[in-house]
């Protein structure tokens, strides 16, 4: 054991002088005025009058109480003790200000707590070095440096000369440890935080020496910063890890708070060469209006406030065994067969500290480890009698004789698949068990069908470590529940417990500019969870942010397209186009032009998700989760057909995690389009996905249409696409190889019974349903996705059509149909307000009229009323790629070259990909001017009701003028 350091006391004055500690000489890095690094002295009145209103008095009365009750364990494993400490200067270090001037002995235990967290974080380093090879020996110790330096900053003036020395002393010989940035192969971030924020307490305390070093931290700082993302301000790691890079939620702080010590005040830095001022910095205000607005989706979920593990189960065996106690093991098994080899188990749930009152929901939650050939059904019962009440040691003693008492059935599980996840609705009788006044809950398991290969075996509560997270549970949702948002899953990303939730970062984006407050506001509407209250919490949020316009569609350059319905309600239709264009620090998948889409409160489409590194779902290892481009939605070249789902091959397979990013984009009156270009993350061809947003309006249900378009390297490959619907059920199928409709029932977070419809427009050569990961942290299931192959392309290119149509108890769905001809194929989408929408594709080297409406390109949306008369036909809204014509009566378009279009009206937005300028006619009834960016453009021809117009290389805003 390491010998503790002596620590010298505060030599606190109570009483006269309104209480205040004693100040013995000036310490040895004294600033002009300390604290300076997030607060200044000047400030404790001010921050103090914040807790009159919330949230900073729930922050006040929680940190006062942290303070005072958390003590350092030094049981706990590697990281987490690292994590105590930063948790208790932050909590001590806010607890400090607040009761400085009313409860001055208190401040003054908070101080010395401080100093006590200085001794263990020093006595961790000696005892465990830190290992920058490991995160748990990496990033919390410089999350704990990082709270203690602010704490060290905070109350330096109550500290006598030699405390202060001392206390420096120590963080600095601790801050050496993180020096040297480039011996830290990841996580780069965190160790730069800290050390460059010990550098600022340096610097702000008159050490000009040490100006050079803080100058190299923070350019070390920005250099991560954008390895980490692209110029528009996207992050490369995914909704999960940008989350937490930038806004942590008290376990990686020096990564996303060393900015604001930089920031604060300026003037502390005037003369360190290199200096950045973040919240000025446009570079970073970008990554911070990503993070605030774009992270999040629409979704909220109610945060399950109880999740409990089995405290006893147990499987026993009839016959000759029936007086046998076999003990437990890692698995739980259920078989009917002979009496000697027929086999039961039961678990148990200690339901102390719950009443029946609070209950909302109870999931039972089981994880299939094997099932025989022959497969099993399995009842799920509630076990009643003794053994209720017995201790687990005796509970786990029990043999087939002495097994409890079946009372009644509680459901069963049919087409058990190895690594699903099971779960069962168990709230009644989880009620009616607390009601008769019982403190355990119990269920036996048993097969419905007997026979030597019918069996099925799940994770006991002794599962093996590879395993701990698979034990039994019962899932509690309870009217205390607290409620968050979901993320989108692209890369090593859940959908659940992200950073933007329950970060400080969240409250105090309106520091860099309004629009990451606003976009802070809209992620935080109907999220009840809060964020840890530690000073960076309470000192950096001034004010709760505003809520503001809807976060609207937005393109980032090199990472993506983020399309959502203009609305605060978390059942508002939302979607994401993902397309990397270079390559991050690991945590991207090769998810090339993947999406990830909700719908009604639900998620409709979503990725292989995440876990935690090296941890596998639902018998996917992590590294197929991560690399197999087939476990995401997807599309492939040459992909062969294979036997076993938990196997899927890595045969042209995606190559890499990054394509070209975005490379053509229309956003216009209630209609997003956005193509991603896969570069070279094929090595087998190149793969361009178009993703189409229908808004919703009055008339007609949103949805996405998407148009895949296909091009292999080598004549006579086949495609393929692949659709992840949030669901773990066998879809109900409409006509073969066309209709899909899923269930969105993997964790809904609705009761409005939300389906999505996948429509395959193009007809497909074979589709078949598949067993995949949905990762999700605590909550991870085995889904159903299905994967669709495509014959060869005739020429060079296969262009695909895919409808996805959401649906739920107040939104019907639309009627869907199959459109083929030559040349051609897609879908009508027919709304019941009498609307038909056309989505077709092309080779674009055939005129295709449909609903009297002609075009020619590679894809075509338009919307049509009175289709079926040529005479009244009427478009009111169309969208063209790569198209030279789209027309209907006296309107439209034509151009002797090519262009993408978007149109509602007498106005849209075009784009001329060519590189040149092009001649495009335009069609309107008494058209007398077109305009091109608001002026004039320049004519090349005229007519009654047309004008032929020079359009240039780019994107341009059009309006037609009319007499």
């Amino acid at each position: 054991m390491i010998q503790r350091r002596a620590v010298l006391r505060l030599p606190f004055l109570v009483g006269a002088a309104g209480a205040l500690p004693l100040i013995e000489q000036a310490p040895a890095y004294a600033a002009t005025a300390r604290p300076c690094l997030l607060v200044a002295t000047a400030d404790f009145a001010a921050l103090r009058a914040r807790a009159a209103t919330e949230p900073w008095l729930s922050w006040r009365a929680d940190a006062i109480g942290r303070a005072g009750s958390m003590r350092f364990d030094g049981g706990l494993p590697d990281g987490d003790r690292a994590k105590r400490i930063a948790h208790i200067a932050g909590y001590c270090s806010l607890a400090y200000v607040l009761e400085l001037e009313d409860a001055p002995q208190n401040a003054a235990a908070h101080a010395t707590k401080i100093l006590d967290m200085i001794d263990h974080l020093q006595d961790e380093i000696d005892s465990k070095p830190v290992d920058r090879t490991n995160w748990s020996l990496t990033v919390p110790p410089s999350n704990a440096l990082f709270h203690l330096v602010l704490g060290l900053d905070v109350i330096h003036s109550s500290l006598t000369p030699a405390q202060q020395v001392r206390a420096e002393g120590q963080l600095g010989e601790i801050a050496a440890n993180f020096a040297n940035y480039a011996a830290f192969p990841s996580w780069t971030a965190a160790p730069v935080g800290a050390h460059g924020t010990w550098l600022a307490y340096r610097v702000s305390g008159g050490n000009t020496s040490d100006q050079a070093a803080l100058g190299v931290a923070i350019q070390k700082l920005r250099s991560v910063l954008t390895e980490q993302s692209v110029p528009s301000g996207a992050g490369l790691g995914g909704a999960t890890y940008v989350g937490n890079r930038l806004g942590s939620s008290g376990d990686r702080d020096s990564k996303s708070y060393f900015v604001d010590v930089l920031s604060r005040e300026p003037g502390l830095y005037q003369n360190v060469p290199g200096y950045i001022n973040f919240y000025q910095d446009p570079a970073h205000r970008l990554r911070m209006e990503y993070y605030a607005g774009y992270l999040t989706t629409p979704v909220t979920r109610r945060v399950p406030r109880r999740r409990l593990s089995a405290d006893a189960d147990i499987t026993v065996r009839g016959g000759q065994h029936a007086t046998v106690v076999d003990g437990v093991s890692g698995t739980l098994v259920v078989k009917v067969d002979t009496p000697d080899f027929t086999r039961e188990s039961y678990v148990r749930f200690n339901l102390n500290g719950i009443t029946a009152a609070e209950v909302h929901q109870v999931r039972l939650r089981l994880h299939v480890k094997d099932v025989g050939s022959a497969g099993c059904t399995v009842e799920i019962v509630r076990a009643r009698g003794t053994w209720e009440d017995l201790s687990p040691e005796m509970a786990e003693k029990t043999s087939w004789d002495d097994r409890p008492q079946s009372a009644r059935s509680l459901g069963t599980w049919p087409d058990l698949q190895v690594g699903a996840v099971r779960e069962l609705n168990v709230t009644d009788a989880v009620k009616e068990a607390l009601t008769e006044g019982a403190r355990t809950f119990a269920i036996g398991l048993r097969s419905t069908l007997a026979g030597a290969e019918r069996s099925v075996q799940f994770h006991s509560r002794q599962a093996e470590n590879d395993f701990s997270d698979l034990v039994p549970k019962l899932i509690i949702n309870t009217t205390s529940d607290e409620y968050d948002r979901d993320e989108y899953t692209f890369g090593d990303s859940a959908t659940t417990d992200g950073a933007v939730s329950r970060s400080a970062r969240s409250y105090s984006a309106g520091k860099f500019e309004t629009t990451a407050e606003t976009g802070a506001a809209w992620s935080l509407n109907r999220v009840t969870t809060k964020p840890l209250p530690l000073l960076t919490t309470y000192a950096l949020t001034e004010q709760v942010p505003r809520p503001g316009a809807a976060v609207p569609s937005r393109i980032f350059q090199g990472a993506g397209a983020w399309f959502l319905q203009n609305s605060h309600d978390h059942r508002a239709l939302a979607g994401a186009l993902w397309n990397a264009s270079k390559a991050g620090d690991g945590h991207q998948h090769r998810d090339t032009n993947s999406l990830h889409l909700t719908a009604y409160g639900e998620h409709a489409l979503r990725n292989s998700g995440y876990v935690g590194a090296g941890k596998a779902v639902a018998g996917f290892s992590h590294v197929m989760i991560r690399d197999l481009a087939v476990l995401s939605n997807t599309a492939l070249i040459g992909y062969p057909d294979f036997p076993d789902d938990f196997a899927p091959p890595t045969v042209n397979n995606h190559q890499q995690s990054f394509g070209s990013g975005i490379v053509e984009d229309l956003l216009w009156g209630g209609v997003d389009y956005a193509n991603g270009d896969s570069g070279t993350a094929l090595a087998n061809g190149r793969h361009r996905r178009s993703l189409v947003f229908l808004h919703p309006n009055s008339d007609t249900q949103g949805y996405w249409v998407i148009f895949d378009e296909l091009v292999p390297t080598t004549a006579g490959t086949p495609v393929c696409v692949a659709w992840h619907p949030n669901s773990r059920s066998d879809p109900a199928t409409g006509p073969a190889l066309k209709d899909y409709t899923f269930d969105l029932d993997v964790e809904p977070r609705t009761t409005s019974h939300v389906k999505l419809n996948v429509f395959l427009g193009t007809p497909p050569q074979s589709a078949s349903l598949r067993y995949g990961p949905l990762a999700d942290w605590a909550d991870s299931h085995q889904g159903r996705y299905l994967l669709v192959h495509y014959p060869a392309p005739t020429g060079t290119q296969k262009n695909v059509v895919t409808v996805l149509f959401p649906f739920d108890d107040s939104h019907d769905k639309a009627i869907l149909n199959r459109v083929t001809g030559t040349g051609y194929s897609g879908a009508t989408i027919t709304h019941a307000r009498g609307y038909t929408d056309c989505a077709l594709e092309s080779s674009g080297a055939v005129m295709v009229t449909l609903k009297n409406v002609t075009w020619q390109g590679w894809a075509a949306w338009y919307r049509t009323s009175n289709g079926d008369d040529p005479t009244q036909v009427e478009v009111p809204q169309y969208l063209v790629r790569k198209g030279s014509s789209l027309r209907w009566r006296d309107y439209g378009f034509t151009t002797t070259s090519y262009l993408s279009i978007s149109a509602r009206g007498k106005g849209g937005r075009v784009v001329n990909p060519t590189g040149s300028p092009i001649s495009v006619t335009l069609y309107h009834p008494g058209l007398t001017m077109v305009r091109l960016g608001g002026v004039p453009a320049p004519q090349v021809a005229a007519g009654i009701g047309w004008r032929t117009v020079t359009v240039k290389s780019g994107s341009h805003v059009f309006e037609l003028v009319t007499a």
